[in-house]
């Protein structure tokens, strides 16, 4: 079934909408931590890992909930409707400066942090679990992954190109950044609801009895392909979070063009989006798989590239070798979500019941485990490697370590994946057969 171009637009719009306050805690709320609200960088990356296993935590307890939903509106779309104000607020909280101890701005960054994550998730896992209950054309899963993947570079754009000028305004960081957060997450709340409205779960399933939690670990733990699709992730994204955590470190410290972070981030983001263009104009000719090693292998190969010979003193030399990679890194991102989609078939396949939400929870639950790891391990480097907030220079030792954070892990990470996803069987001739015999079912 082909899907009408509003209703992809407004999916898309979905993500925009989560997309808007996830970047604003990868991009900033570590830099908020420690050159605004004055945590130390292990501090602060020790609140991002307990908030994010914590997290992980609640992610397939949500597509629990989610998949034994039963409404009018579908089993996802009310979540992302009464979900998305709050969160708001929460996020708020996040990027406010109460005058504290130092214990006390721990407690209150690890306590809001916290409950924003969980509100998070409570939208998140819905609007992740939509495109295969959404339709089961495997093309239009990927044109889907393309338009979530378009709306959440975009909600990265007005995240970049408005925050830091933005807060720029004011007479200080500790008022401007909720000002400017609560407006951007308003913004996004405005396209949740927008998701709401003109989007419809054609293919969800109620199940008449509630599946009991043996069956569905079993579905989960024989479900091959989603291994796979995970365990490729799951490198890659402990590197890359690791490199957006710092990028705003990178470009303020190793760069020295904190004026400029805005504008280069939307070059950044713009490429990525290129990616997901470029996905959809050759979805039809390879293999899911093929498509994702090769968008892996154009980052794993230009940041090498960046590392051991070109460096990062010339700056327009840094962004034409970079260039490729970030167009590579947004055909993986989108080949990465359509494979996703893919193994909720198999699941029914295997096991006779259909679970998006506990499947795409999955996959969910490594990714916030990582970001956890990633924020964590970010923050002890920066402190091994003696940085100081908001110096004017900093010691060649961090910036050394920045630039390893931020190149040298996801090229590694990258070709872990690269080698994972080669040995992924689950190609597209397979797929046909399982929706045939799920279709004569």
């Amino acid at each position: 079934m082909k899907l009408s171009t509003r209703s992809k637009i407004f999916y898309g719009g979905g993500d925009f909408a989560i997309n808007i306050m996830w970047q604003l805690t990868v991009f900033y709320l570590l830099f908020f931590y420690t050159d605004i609200f004055g945590l130390s960088p292990t501090q602060a990356g020790l609140v991002f890992f307990i908030a994010k296993v914590w997290d992980a935590f609640t992610d397939p307890i949500m597509g629990y909930i989610a998949d034994n939903t039963s409404t009018r509106w579908g089993k996802f779309r009310p979540y992302i409707l009464f979900g998305s104000v709050p969160a708001l607020i929460m996020i708020i909280l996040c990027f406010t400066s109460p005058d504290l101890s130092q214990t006390g701005k721990f407690y209150w960054a690890l306590f809001t942090y916290i409950t924003f994550t969980t509100l998070y998730t409570i939208i998140a896992i819905p609007v992740g679990s939509l495109i295969p209950a959404m339709t089961q054309d495997r093309d239009e899963r990927t044109s889907l992954a393309s338009f979530r993947f378009l709306g959440a570079s975009s909600g990265s754009i007005a995240v970049a190109v408005l925050t830091l000028p933005l807060v720029g305004l004011f007479s200080s960081p500790q008022y401007g950044f909720p000002i400017v957060v609560g407006c951007l997450a308003f913004m996004g709340a405005i396209f949740a609801f927008l998701c709401f409205f003109n989007t419809k779960e054609i293919y969800s399933k109620p199940y008449e009895k509630r599946v009991g939690l043996k069956k569905i670990i079993k579905m989960v733990f024989t479900n091959f392909p989603l291994h796979f699709v995970v365990l490729a992730l799951l490198t890659t994204w402990i590197a890359n979070n690791i490199k957006q955590l710092t990028v705003i470190y990178f470009v303020k410290y190793n760069l020295q063009l904190e004026a400029y972070f805005s504008p280069i981030l939307l070059g950044v983001i713009l490429q990525i989006m290129l990616g997901a263009y470029v996905i959809n104009l050759v979805k039809h000719r390879f293999e899911k798989k093929t498509l994702f090693m090769i968008g892996t292998f154009l980052y794993v190969f230009t940041d090498l590239i960046i590392y051991f010979i070109t460096g990062y003193e010339n700056f327009w030399l840094l962004a034409f070798i970079a260039s490729p990679g970030f167009v590579g890194f947004g055909m993986a991102g989108v080949m990465a979500w359509s494979m996703i989609a893919d193994t909720v078939e198999y699941g029914e396949w295997k096991s006779g019941f259909r679970a998006e939400g506990i499947l795409n929870s999955a996959h969910v639950f490594v990714f916030k485990l990582s970001v956890g790891f990633s924020a964590w391990l970010a923050g002890v480097i920066l402190d091994n490697t003696n940085y100081i907030a908001n110096a004017a220079i900093q010691s060649e030792e961090t910036l050394n370590g920045l630039f390893i954070m931020g190149y040298i892990f996801p090229s590694i990470a990258g070709t872990i994946a690269i080698v994972v996803m080669y040995f992924n069987k689950y190609d597209s001739i397979f797929y046909k057969k399982v929706f045939a015999e799920l279709k004569q079912r």
